[in-house]
């Protein structure tokens, strides 16, 4: 079905009017405006689904057509767009590992005599004002007038992206649309410059996470979900070519995921779910070889059961914790390093609910009901996987420690009993969570 832009802007304007809710008229109307992207994403998500492995085999990539919820909120933030100029309706993203293979895909895309780049927005080169950084390429079909929107991103810019939405759905601030939380801003925008942050950005980083027991709500939501969301996706690869993925969650639910194998009947549920529950907050998207991993990292904000800030928390710490070393001043040595140690504690505590998933699946398998053990050894190999990670990186941080004792005997002694209380407290509290699993 073709729309004339004359019938696009009139649509646009309905939404506006009835923003609070959407009469089924014009949600039919709207859903049939989406959908009629559903042929020149599919052509470019195939384009860039080959062209990505040039740059790199392991390349994440994406589609999805914009959501109801954003498109509403989009046409009332910019009140004299025409509808029929928001080219981001259609969006594929490809997650790359650099910059160097963004641009190296950038300029493979240009090569295709199907596709025209029409405009290029580079945040990479310049960072928008919160510090978001992306290359997005509106693409036009040489068969089709719907243009598609295509985000080319480093993992480490797409990770900073997924976090403002987490953070988004765990105060329920809404930091990409009305940025009203400076400190949050603050925080993230911080974030954007990982690599090259200083001892005071570092602090104020600390302290924004203090204030708001960011790490706390983080825990909270990723322990509560992990396991959970994990035997899930565990269910849906047993599934045969099911590449459609639903995710619907919030900060007080499980995160529920569904797979279909079109994306006719895909769209169809999503459509139904979004009359049903005009709030809820729901992706529907397209992977070519999905896997959790890839899910995982993809819609981290959505499925909510891990994100690598944890990782560039515990580096932060680090600093942090060797800096109060060396001023001598322990009392915030004592809150970091509880702070550093209620991480690990979160983390072991995940890690042990892992194996007792795992060994509830292998004893399923021994049963003999259909378990895929390949699936089963991935899942095992990737928890030895992080108990290594967390091994060496307390290896690296003892070693800090010892170069960075107080000299004084006096001060020595005040930093290992302060060490020996806090790793005295998070044993007992490792211990219990093992024995009760």
């Amino acid at each position: 079905m073709t729309h004339s832009k004359a019938d696009i802007d009139r649509l646009g304007n309905l939404i506006r009017n009835e923003s609070d809710h959407l009469s089924d008229e014009t949600l039919n109307m709207l859903q049939g405006y989406r959908t009629s992207y559903r042929e020149v994403l599919s052509q470019t998500f195939t384009m860039l689904c080959s062209k990505s492995r040039q740059v790199h085999p392991a390349v994440i990539v994406t589609y999805r057509i914009k959501r109801f919820e954003s498109i509403i909120s989009k046409l009332n933030r910019y009140p004299e767009m025409r509808f029929s100029r928001m080219w981001d309706i259609g969006g594929c993203r490809c997650i790359l590992k650099s910059n160097e293979e963004v641009y190296e895909l950038r300029n493979i895309i240009e090569q295709d005599v199907d596709f025209e780049i029409i405009k290029t927005y580079d945040y990479i080169v310049k960072p928008q004002d919160d510090g978001y950084k992306s290359l997005h390429l509106f693409l036009r079909h040489r068969t089709h007038e719907n243009i598609v929107e295509v985000q080319l991103r480093n993992q480490v810019d797409h990770n900073w992206a997924t976090l403002v939405e987490i953070t988004d759905v765990l105060f329920e601030c809404k930091l990409k649309e009305l940025g009203d939380n400076k400190e949050l801003l603050k925080f993230h925008f911080l974030l954007s410059k990982i690599s090259e942050l200083t001892i005071s950005d570092k602090r104020e980083i600390s302290k924004i996470l203090s204030k708001y027991n960011y790490f706390e709500r983080l825990s909270e939501v990723f322990s509560r979900n992990y396991v959970k969301v994990r035997r899930q996706w565990f269910e849906i690869e047993n599934k045969n070519n099911h590449k459609f993925f639903l995710i619907e969650s919030n900060k007080d639910d499980i995160p529920k995921i569904e797979s279909f194998k079109s994306s006719v009947e895909a769209e169809n549920y999503y459509f139904n779910v979004y009359k049903a529950r005009q709030n809820a907050n729901i992706v529907l998207t397209h992977l070519h070889k999905p896997s959790y991993s890839q899910i995982s990292i993809a819609y981290s904000n959505y499925v909510l059961t891990f994100h690598s800030f944890l990782n560039e928390c515990y580096i932060i710490l680090e600093s942090l914790i060797i800096e109060s070393l060396q001023q001598k001043k322990y009392y915030q040595y004592f809150k970091l390093y509880s702070l550093y140690n209620e991480l690990i504690f979160n983390h072991i505590k995940n890690l042990v609910a892992e194996i007792t998933e795992i060994q509830q699946y292998a004893q399923q398998r021994k049963d003999g009901k259909r378990i895929d053990k390949k699936k089963e050894k991935e899942w095992a190999a990737d928890i030895i996987n992080q108990v290594n990670k967390s091994k060496e990186r307390n290896r690296n941080l003892a070693i800090k420690f010892r170069k960075n004792m107080p000299d004084s005997w006096f001060g020595e002694l005040v930093v290992k009993n302060i060490t020996l209380h806090i790793f005295t407290k998070y044993k007992t509290k490792i211990e219990k969570s093992t024995a009760n699993a």
